[in-house]
This record gives C-alpha cells, sequence and structure tokens, in this order.
C-alpha cells in the first residue's frame, strides 16, 4: 500500500503536493463549528484541490472543485434559492458534457448535494448533506489515485461526523438545562 502511494506521489509530485496542501486547508475547514467560517474555508480548500485535479488530468474534478468554491463562498453572503439554482444549473450544463467516465458523475451528485446543503440548510442538517457527498467525492478520488483528496474527504468523513456529534451533543446539553 505504502509503496503504492510513493509510486502515485512519484508520478506526479506537483500535483500530489498541491493535493496534500489542501487537505491541510480542508481540515480546518471541518473544525468549524461556525457554518460562515466553515463556508470561507471551503472557498479556500475548493481552489486549492481544484488545481489539484488540473494537474491530475482530472478536469471535470476541477471544474466541479472551482465551481464548489465559488458557490461557498457566494452562500456565505447569500443564501437566496436562485443562486443556488444558478449554480447547480451551472454544474449540470457545464459538468455533465464533460464526463467520459462513469466515476466522474460522483463530483457532479457531491457537488450538488454540497450546493443544496449550503444554501437550504443549517447546523447539523447542512453538516449531514455535506457528509453524503463527501462519501461522492472520497470514492471519486480513490479512483483516480489522488492520494491527497482521498486523504483529505477520508478525513472530511470523519472530522465532520466528529463536528456533527459536538454540535448535537451541544444542542442536546443545552435543551437538558432548566428554564431561568
Amino acid at each position: 500500500m505504502f509503496s503504492h502511494i510513493l509510486e502515485l506521489f512519484a508520478a506526479n509530485p506537483l500535483a500530489q503536493s498541491v493535493g496534500l496542501f489542501a487537505f491541510v486547508i480542508g481540515i480546518s475547514a471541518f473544525i468549524q463549528k461556525s457554518d460562515q467560517r466553515l463556508r470561507l474555508f471551503l472557498t479556500m480548500y475548493c481552489a486549492v484541490i481544484g488545481l489539484h485535479f488540473f494537474l491530475m488530468a482530472s478536469s471535470t474534478a476541477a471544474f466541479a472543485a472551482w465551481l464548489s468554491g465559488i458557490r461557498s463562498f457566494t452562500s456565505s453572503r447569500t443564501r437566496h434559492v436562485a443562486v443556488m439554482t444558478f449554480f447547480l444549473i451551472l454544474v449540470w450544463v457545464l459538468g455533465i458534457p464533460n464526463i467520459t467516465q462513469p466515476i466522474q458523475w460522483l463530483t457532479i451528485i457531491g457537488t450538488t448535494l454540497g450546493t443544496w446543503a449550503l444554501y437550504r440548510e443549517h447546523g447539523i442538517r447542512m453538516r449531514l448533506m455535506m457528509l453524503m457527498g463527501t462519501i461522492c467525492w472520497v470514492t471519486h478520488n480513490f479512483a483516480i489515485g489522488s492520494i491527497g483528496g482521498a486523504m483529505i474527504e477520508g478525513s472530511f468523513l470523519f472530522v465532520n461526523s466528529h463536528t456533527i456529534y459536538r454540535l448535537w451533543r451541544q444542542r442536546q446539553q443545552a435543551s437538558n438545562q432548566p428554564a431561568a
């Protein structure tokens, strides 16, 4: 397993280095309990992971990641349904025609789930929908051999699940407090 990772890194060290840098930014995103800070860190993450996918010659994933970054930034400014619809149509119209392999559908599905989550949900529900999108992305990243992408999405699964638990526990503790 480790030798396979070294082979992937040796085949494209620049792309894999950029992916590992995205890993650090992405972990910082999903530890945020604030929805706004999560959105801003996701914006930075998407820009860097998009570059990684571009360098990995996965243009559909790069496009979806960059669009997700713009979407994350915009969702920190407005959650209007028309803006969400614009991003959904954009990813479908521009992304679907570029699909050349079945695995690439997962980037479209993951991006769609993330878009809905950022514009229509908040708190735990937002993070649960993002978790479903993460499952799509981690599957895609393993399939294309992206070390950084697979590590980050796998870590997102863990960190986001942990943050969901922390938010749930916080909600439970607050509901158990006697009324003042």
